[in-house]
């Protein structure tokens, strides 16, 4: 999965726990038992022992009643451990202990050796052996379909990143931003923004044209995304402004930090849209302190394909 970071899966699973389920399901190849809710529950894995245990997060699935029917762990693994393999034995039979139900454990990885290496089974001793469940981006199902996108948008974006470079990906993408559409507005940057980041840039620029050609919703989802970089450039400027006219004691220091903040603005969509800025564009963005003409830049910077087409 490009990119692929510990925080974002998790934070994924966090917002929305069946996402670890549709994993376990789709790319692990397990049917789980029936179940009425899911939910993420404490991830301390800890018995009376002086070493605590603490996994990356902890679904569990209950019946209409409350009792638990399974108990899913959640690992992210980026790198060899040794001490995993000592560890994760006493989170699933820790869990298991305190919730008296099955329990799997599935660890999210960024490639196949490092799934292989994860799944090996690990030896408790003469008697026992404990397998985790290994998911990497070429098990993670490809989701064309926008109302499967819907279901678990959380799903969408793991598999729009984890196929990236398939012919299928524009149809992904398309899929993926149906089912962003469906969530508040915080949460749908915090995942565009993570798409942005990890995407190469092939599929990015098949994103970017997307949101600003095929329809005003999706145009608006750019903006919302992008809008980040203009408020933070814009702050930025302001208040070095303030700063420098309270030093000063003069108004002309207000209006240079507003253009210094709409000039930063205009640089970072630019770069954040992959688009290649020449030393004569970005001398004559950082020069310019006519801030009408700034707001008209930064406005062309969200959908232009080359950083000097903002000056036409």
């Amino acid at each position: 999965m490009p990119g692929i970071d510990h925080e974002m899966p998790i934070e994924f699973i966090r917002n929305s726990p069946m996402t670890a389920v549709e994993l376990l399901r789709d790319a692990a190849g397990v049917q789980p038992p029936p179940f009425a809710t899911a939910a993420v529950e404490a991830v301390d894995c800890t018995q009376l022992v002086p070493v605590e245990f603490r996994a990356d997060s902890v679904v569990v699935l209950r019946d209409t009643g409350g009792a638990a029917q399974l108990a899913l762990i959640v690992e992210i693994q980026n790198r060899h451990d040794a001490r995993k393999r000592f560890s994760w034995p006493v989170y699933v039979t820790a869990l298991r202990a305190r919730l008296e139900c099955a329990t799997a454990l599935m660890v999210i990885c960024p490639d196949p050796p490092m799934a292989r290496w994860s799944e090996r089974p690990i030896p408790l001793g003469p008697s026992g052996t404990i397998t985790p469940l290994a998911v990497h981006p070429g098990r993670i199902p490809l989701i064309t379909d926008p109302d499967r996108a819907r279901s678990c948008p959380e799903l969408a974006v793991l598999s729009a990143t984890a196929h990236a470079e398939r012919p299928e990906i524009g149809l992904a993408l398309e899929a993926m931003v149906a089912a962003l559409e469906t969530l508040d507005e915080d949460r749908a940057k915090l995942y565009f923004n993570y798409v942005f980041s990890v995407l190469p840039t092939v599929a990015r620029k098949h994103l970017e044209e997307i949101v600003t050609t095929t329809s005003h919703e999706y145009e608006s989802m750019a903006g919302q995304y992008l809008s980040h970089w203009i408020d933070r450039g814009r702050q930025e400027g302001l208040q070095e402004g303030r700063q420098e006219g309270l030093q000063e004691g003069r108004q002309e220091g207000l209006q240079e930090g507003r253009a210094e903040g709409e000039a930063a603005a205009i640089l970072a969509v630019l770069d954040a849209r992959g688009l290649e800025i020449s030393p004569d564009a970005r001398d004559r963005i950082t020069r310019c302190s006519d801030l009408h003409q700034l707001e008209t830049w930064i406005r062309r910077a969200v959908t232009v394909t080359s950083a000097d087409d903002i000056f036409t």
